[in-house]
């Protein structure tokens, strides 16, 4: 069938969509219900907050943890009054990841920052946990889960009571990290998505950019299998998922309400010195200001001193190896290990 001009053409259509966005500016739950209380769902989130930072560690790099915790805070002032108190932390693992508890308590993987190139890349990303919280994915799980048991399993875990409260714990525990770190399901994630990509444009970040990444982690799900936990096996395919964001990334954009930031250069300088890979690689990630006219060739020969490597250089920034940078562009470069050795594998195609 082919479109016409006029009230049955393709403006009319776009003109529905961006309609049909503006009357629902909350899209519908995704799924299921929960019997566990706001409050409830705070203290399962502390007492699991404690957990998390015991079990992979905290990145220690003040000025980076305040950037992304600064990110997230911008991207609240968006959603207006939230029922929890958020808090956004880095984890010191080198997988690619971010999860999201109950209660607001927001995590992202060094693996994660090292993988995104521009401020906006990550603000979807914290708004895609973001809204998993909101959603209270985590809650709607653990009544899924453990039906009305939850109630009493949750108090009692909660609870004082040393040992005989530990194996309680340990039940909601373990469900609870199944999926934090797994992911919620297809309908959760796509919701997220959803939510991730409008709180990221409302707070004026080019939507656009969540796209890019979703893109780059589709590449690195097919060369390594592995990756962030929104490309699970239960999870929507990830080419499913970057069609969809395309598709509401584009109907926001249309919507206008001024210039959109992306911040490539502000968020790659605050990557300078970062960890990357395993710990005992003792690798990190360095930033170069590009003369006018470098190229991922160019910068491999002169910095890395194998031109070779602009592979690395160009799949470590997400660009092509024939881009030109501009004066001044920030680029991420891989120094040697300063023992002088390879620091484990160098052929490295992602952050883990």
């Amino acid at each position: 069938m082919k479109f016409r001009s006029g009230i049955g053409g393709p403006a009319f259509i776009l003109f529905f969509l961006v309609g049909a966005l503006l009357a629902f500016p909350h899209p519908r739950r995704a799924y299921g219900f929960t019997i566990i209380s706001e409050a409830e769902e705070n203290e399962i989130g502390k007492k699991a907050d404690e957990e998390i930072l015991r079990r992979f560690g905290r990145y220690r790099h003040q000025e980076l943890q305040a950037y992304v915790e600064s990110i997230g805070q911008r991207l609240l002032e968006g959603i207006g009054p939230t029922s929890f108190r958020y808090s956004f932390k880095i984890i010191d693992i080198p997988e690619v990841n971010a999860m999201a508890l109950p209660g607001g308590y927001i995590y992202i993987t060094r693996g994660m920052l090292g993988m995104l190139n521009t401020e906006a890349q990550l603000a979807g990303v914290l708004g895609h946990e973001i809204g998993h919280a909101t959603a209270r994915h985590a809650a709607k799980q653990l009544t899924k889960a453990f039906g009305a048991q939850i109630l009493s399993l949750g108090l009692m875990a909660l609870s004082p009571g040393g040992r005989e409260n530990a194996g309680n714990w340990a039940m909601v525990s373990t469900a609870l990290f199944d999926h934090v770190l797994l992911g919620y399901g297809r309908e959760a994630e796509l919701e997220a998505d959803d939510l991730g990509l409008r709180t990221a444009y409302r707070a004026g970040y080019d939507p656009r950019e969540m796209v890019t990444f979703l893109k780059a982690m589709k590449v690195k799900e097919r060369l390594e299998a592995l990756g962030y936990h929104g490309f699970q096996g239960t999870h929507p395919e990830t080419t499913d998922r970057i069609v969809k964001a395309e598709t509401m990334s584009s109907i926001l954009v249309e919507q206008g309400g001024g210039s959109l930031e992306v911040k490539a250069n502000e968020y790659k300088a605050h990557l300078d010195g970062l960890l990357y890979g395993a710990k005992q690689d003792n690798r990190r990630l360095k930033i170069y200001a590009a003369k006018g006219g470098d190229t991922p060739a160019s910068v491999a020969k002169d910095i890395l001193g194998d031109q070779q490597l602009a592979w690395e250089i160009a799949n470590l920034n997400g660009i092509k190896e024939a881009t030109v940078f501009r004066e001044g562009d920030q680029v991420k470069f891989l120094a040697p290990s300063p023992d002088g050795g390879s620091g484990g594998q160098r052929l490295k195609l992602s952050p883990n």
